[in-house]
């Protein structure tokens, strides 16, 4: 009995046994397979970049707004209503936000004179009583400005509301003007500087070119690396109206998009401006909070009082989206990604097996096929098939061997199954080089 293994055994290589099919038929399949293959890998070799190790970037935004703008107001002085003319410049209309994003005012409401006091409350459905029994003291909603006392007073001519502590007079539940008081801030125009960093690939840049014009207006053909905007043609590029939105306000993104090759033999790193408008604009009923607003107030004394002005803003909030990446060749990437697409050529090699071994059946023999050329097919891609698969089946003591005179190969028989003359049983045949092994 020989040993399990011996010092040549470990000292072999073993290798797959190729057979060549010398057929047009396959030969053209296996070529088209392979051209659809390469093409794909090149083309997303070459447009994906997939040579390039690729990072996200890091950011910065700042921005300033500029412009100006004249309000007309009509207010009330010692029972006159006079027409009062109001100019608007960067400081009164932009509001300093947390992270990537702006504010400007377009439209207001003015309570104007508030001090700290007792009066009644504006009537609404849950403030109106008709007596001290409908106000509950203490009691504080989270709708109402103020804190009730329990008494229910005269609010304006028979109509009653419960007494409340808060800032007095209580601020008027009134629509927003239209048209907006700020209509003219779609002429005001905003700088945006952007600057970002790829820290692996130790890439640092911004988005203001170095002979900039600074006269410049941003458009998406003839002027798109401006980063001078104007509001109303941000509003124009999402197809809104920036008339419709200054009423209620709104939110509006800027997105820049850095798409960065850092090779030296193809460098571009440049920004690419797009803008979204972010809030619902369908939405159009009260109840469902539209546009964008919310109230601050500015204080001041008089006679030793402290009193306020209490405004309502409405305004269009500009976030600024800052994403891309940055990529530069990288030869882990590009062996990897070789490496991982030289599997997509052995799809030829499946299909064609797979024709093969479906083909191969006997099924002239069968009917399923009765055409010649089919037959012909069958008979074809059988012939290919012994050549590529060899049967062995497990030998049994009941196997016997029969050699005719007349044929070039063996029969092999099981006894067990040997119901008739010898000379009429098929069995299955093996060629006489397997008997000589």
């Amino acid at each position: 009995m020989s040993a399990c293994c011996s010092c040549n055994d470990i000292f072999q290589y073993e290798t797959n046994k190729i057979i060549r099919i010398q057929s047009m038929n396959y030969g053209t399949i296996k070529w088209i397979f392979h051209v659809i293959i390469f093409s794909y890998i090149s083309f997303a070799l070459i447009s994906d970049k997939r040579y390039q190790q690729k990072e996200p970037l890091i950011s910065s935004v700042h921005t300033k707004v500029k412009g100006t703008a004249e309000v007309k107001m009509e207010i009330l002085e010692n029972g006159i209503k006079k027409m009062v003319s109001t100019v608007f410049d960067t400081a009164d209309y932009t509001f300093p936000l947390q992270g990537n994003s702006f504010f400007v005012m377009t439209n207001f409401l003015k309570t104007e004179g508030q001090q700290q006091g007792f009066c009644p409350e504006f009537p609404t459905r849950r403030t109106l009583c008709s007596n001290d029994w409908g106000c509950k003291k203490g009691w504080m909603d989270p709708q109402s400005k103020g804190i009730q006392t329990g008494r229910c007073i005269e609010y304006k001519g028979k109509q009653k509301t419960c007494e409340v502590s808060a800032w007095c007079p209580i601020e008027a539940v009134e629509e927003a003007p239209r048209p907006a008081l700020l209509n003219g801030a779609e002429n005001f125009t905003v700088l945006i500087k952007n600057n970002i960093d790829f820290p692996g690939h130790n890439y640092t840049t911004r988005n203001i070119l170095p002979d900039i014009n600074i006269t410049c207006t941003f458009h998406k053909t003839q002027n798109p690396q401006c980063p001078i905007f104007r509001l109303g043609d941000i509003f124009q590029q999402t197809g809104d109206n920036f008339s419709d939105v200054a009423i209620q306000g709104g939110i509006m993104g800027i997105e820049i998009h850095w798409d960065c090759n850092l090779d030296s033999w193809f460098h571009h790193c440049r920004p690419k401006y797009s803008f979204r408008r972010l809030d619902d604009k369908n939405t159009t009923t009260e109840s469902l909070y539209p546009g964008y607003n919310f109230r601050y107030a500015k204080y001041y004394k008089e006679n030793n009082v402290e009193k306020r002005t209490l405004i309502k803003v409405f305004g269009i909030r500009f976030d600024i989206l800052v994403f891309g990446t940055g990529g530069k060749f990288d030869i882990i990437q590009l062996v990897v990604y070789i490496g991982s697409t030289l599997s997509y050529f052995g799809l030829a090699t499946l299909f064609i097996d797979f024709l093969i071994n479906t083909y191969s059946s006997k099924c002239c023999r069968s009917h399923i096929y009765p055409c010649f050329k089919c037959c012909e097919y069958c008979a074809v891609n059988e012939y290919y098939y012994k050549k590529k698969c060899e049967t062995i089946v497990e030998p049994k003591p009941t196997l016997k061997y029969v050699s005719f005179v007349d044929e070039a190969h063996i029969r092999m028989v099981d006894q067990q199954l040997l119901r008739r003359r010898l000379q009429d049983v098929e069995g299955e045949e093996v060629p006489i080089l397997f008997m000589h092994s």
